[in-house]
């Protein structure tokens, strides 16, 4: 934590007390100092500079300690890209210097590599290979492959330009490869050419950001990406439907087969070993009923009581018991609303997602023993909404006896409900007045 800390306070007061006026002539620089910075764990604070003089890369807190001679040429090709920004601003792949050739070129090797495996063919490869040509597709996973989103990452390096009594810094707390974007108080710069010199600038060490800077490893990470982003759902499907032929063909005939993949959990039961076991994860819709309306389901892929069967038969009651509900029926005259029926084998509310509810009863003040003998039938039901760019989020147990449950809730609103109904956040576990929900219409 400490060195978390210290990292911090540098890349502020970098940012604070460095930052100077962009029309200072860096070409007339004096001398250059660079930062090179990582805070965490593997916490280190590199100090460098370079003196016009002489162009010798020492540690700013060893000046006479030579570590190597610099290539003006280095020096005057980054002055000249931090000046004069030439790179599109509308084609991130431009930033990084990756155009439609090395798309086609990355599709080839990946189909290539599909059709050449010896063993079993990977599905994953054939669909890189076939959508990672999609120039408007790569360039939205490029836009993604810039700037800081993770909180256990902290590199950050700057470079300071040093007239007389002025200074220029640039700097970048980027995570991905390449460390983009270069920011200054005066303009913020995506080209991959920057940080390329910079890591030529810099030695090598075991602690720095060096290779980060030179853009190792930025194929992989964006191959990884691009497969998230366009690829792993359609994936996964494909991988269950080729093993589970037959439960697909018997829920056709009752939903859509959204989404499905194989999973492998052990935090509810399926009838597998101890640790984990493998199951069948989907999201079916039957758009006879709704769009809005979404069945999840789990279910074994070694028991025969845990067949698919079951949601295809219990379907209709479930629907039934949910005419009356208020939830249910806000849900499907909400338009940016989704809910989710869960199904577990044979029942909507798992014995484990039972367990877990008692819990936080107990977390909450309330005997675990409330509900003894009224979970018969119950349905446990998922909210999604979204309202002007924010979302809500909440859980439910409806019980057959007509008791609704909030177990959750994560967001400042509840379809129309009074705000204080979200004023307390997380595993609520707090019954919901039917009443409420006839005076909120």
């Amino acid at each position: 934590m400490k060195n978390k800390i210290s990292i911090l306070l540098i890349i502020f007061f970098a940012s604070q007390v460095a930052y100077g006026q962009a029309d200072i002539g860096i070409d007339q620089w004096e001398k250059i100092i660079i930062g090179d910075s990582y805070g965490g764990w593997f916490y280190f604070n590199n100090k460098y500079q370079i003196k016009r003089d002489g162009l010798l890369l020492t540690k700013v807190e060893k000046p006479d300690s030579v570590i190597r001679e610099i290539n003006p040429k280095l020096i005057t090709e980054l002055i000249q890209l931090l000046k004069n920004d030439s790179i599109e601003k509308s084609s991130p792949l431009d930033w990084f210097g990756k155009d439609s050739s090395w798309l086609d070129s990355l599709s080839a090797e990946l189909s290539f590599k599909y059709k050449n495996d010896g063993k079993k063919k990977n599905i994953a490869d054939s669909l890189l290979g076939s959508k990672i040509r999609d120039i408007d597709k790569a360039n939205r996973v490029a836009l993604a492959m810039v700037g800081s989103n993770r909180t256990d990452d902290y590199p950050y390096i700057y470079v300071k330009f040093i007239v007389n009594k002025d200074t220029l810094t640039f700097s970048s707390a980027g995570q991905e490869p390449y460390m983009l974007p270069w920011s200054s108080n005066e303009k913020v710069i995506y080209n991959y050419r920057i940080s390329k010199i910079i890591a030529d600038l810099l030695p090598r060490k075991k602690k720095s950001n060096k290779k980060r800077l030179s853009g190792d490893d930025f194929t992989n990470r964006f191959i990884q990406k691009f497969y998230r982003y366009y690829c792993e759902k359609e994936s996964k499907y494909i991988e269950a439907h080729e093993k589970y032929q037959k439960s697909f063909k018997y829920l056709a005939k009752h939903f859509e087969v959204k989404e499905a993949e194989i999973a492998y959990m052990h935090s509810i039961e399926w009838g597998g070993n101890l640790l984990s076991a493998s199951c069948l994860e989907m999201t079916l819709v039957d758009t006879n009923i709704s769009e809005n309306i979404e069945f999840y389901t789990i279910f074994g892929t070694n028991n025969l009581l845990n067949s698919p069967k079951t949601i295809g038969k219990k379907k209709d009651k479930l629907i039934k018991l949910l005419l009356a509900n208020p939830i249910y029926n806000y849900t499907l005259g909400c338009e940016d609303c989704i809910g989710k029926i869960h199904w577990v084998n044979s029942k909507s509310l798992s014995k484990q997602a039972k367990n877990a509810f008692k819990e936080d009863l107990v977390e909450n003040g309330i005997n675990q023993n409330k509900y003894r003998g009224k979970f018969k039938n119950a349905i446990f039901y998922e909210l999604t909404e979204s309202r002007d760019s924010k979302s809500s989020f909440s859980r439910w147990i409806f019980l057959a006896d007509g008791t609704i449950i909030l177990w959750q809730i994560d967001g400042n609103y509840l379809m129309n409900l009074p705000k204080s109904i979200t004023s307390n956040q997380g595993y609520v576990c707090t019954e919901i007045d039917p009443n409420l929900f006839v005076d909120s219409k």
